[in-house]
């Protein structure tokens, strides 16, 4: 019987596996029976490692992170880092879990918050949703209301638990933090988007960096964060619409090509990905991202 990791192995480019030092303490996700998930064709974790894996890897790195900076309007210049599955041990946003991203790249002069997709849409805020007694610990407005779950007033029931996103937001989205909004600004998907965004803000404050934040998905017209991304994956009438810039894989592997002068690896990413990609998109629908 094949084991898990001789599975994830054989899921992830040749060239993005060495950038996995501890396979055992890596954070790997995983599902309700503690499996990981990266074994599976449209792992979005999997993918993910791919790529940013290989460019953590290669010879080229610098030259190609300093020309994705250059492409989403902050300063280039190395040497670059690259940390997969990045923690915020410093807790910037003040959250109860440890703030964690899909990649984090880090240069002399910017950084680089990036989040992953695959086949599946942006993360969702989770206080509008029902708890098990059937209360909502927001009503999905931005106004001043009392949380039923802890008594607490505030505009944004993240803020009353001490969540800084509110901090960053009005810089960020040119957003007045004491003007209601109905509905909240960032419903939906728009949410993770947003986190991401002040995520960068934040990093930037603390490295004294310029900062950026991406979304990195696959480009596919049956996936839907790459049909969001098309559209515009903020509400377009909200400013700051460049606080986070979406980037396909294939446009990575462009710049890569572009870039760098291992040609030959990243046409062999370049297939790895479109085959993964094509075989994910011909796939019945219904299944979850892992």
């Amino acid at each position: 019987m094949i084991s898990d990791f001789q599975a994830v192995r054989e899921n992830l480019f040749p060239a993005s596996r060495a950038a996995i030092k501890d396979w055992k303490g890596f954070p790997w996700h995983r599902d309700r029976t503690n499996r990981i998930q990266a074994y599976k064709a449209h792992s979005s974790q999997a993918i993910a490692i791919d790529v940013f894996g290989t460019l953590k890897m290669s010879t080229d790195r610098d030259r190609i992170f300093d020309a994705i900076a250059e492409r989403v309007g902050v300063a280039p210049g190395g040497p670059w880092t690259v940390t997969l599955e990045w923690t915020d041990t410093d807790r910037l946003l003040g959250e109860p879990r440890l703030t964690q991203v899909d990649a984090l790249a880090v240069g002399s002069a910017a950084a680089l918050v990036i989040e992953c997709k695959f086949t599946e849409p942006g993360g969702q805020c989770s206080q509008t949703a029902a708890s098990r007694s059937g209360q909502r610990q927001c009503n999905g407005n931005y106004e001043d209301q009392i949380n039923p779950g802890n008594g607490v007033r505030s505009r944004c029931a993240l803020t009353g638990k001490s969540i800084r996103y509110w901090e960053y937001i009005p810089k960020v989205f040119e957003l007045d933090p004491v003007v209601d909004h109905a509905p909240c600004p960032f419903r939906g998907d728009a949410y993770q988007w947003m986190r991401n965004a002040v995520l960068a803000a934040a990093i930037g404050k603390r490295r004294n960096l310029q900062a950026a934040a991406l979304a990195a998905f696959a480009d596919h017209p049956s996936f839907p964060t790459a049909r969001k991304a098309i559209r515009g994956l903020m509400d377009p009438g909200l400013a700051g619409q460049g606080a986070i810039t979406p980037i396909s894989y294939q446009q990575i592997i462009a710049i890569a090509c572009q870039a760098g002068r291992d040609r030959a690896l990243w046409d062999a990413l370049s297939g790895w990905i479109d085959h993964k990609i094509a075989r994910a998109a011909s796939r019945k629908s219904g299944f979850q991202e892992v």
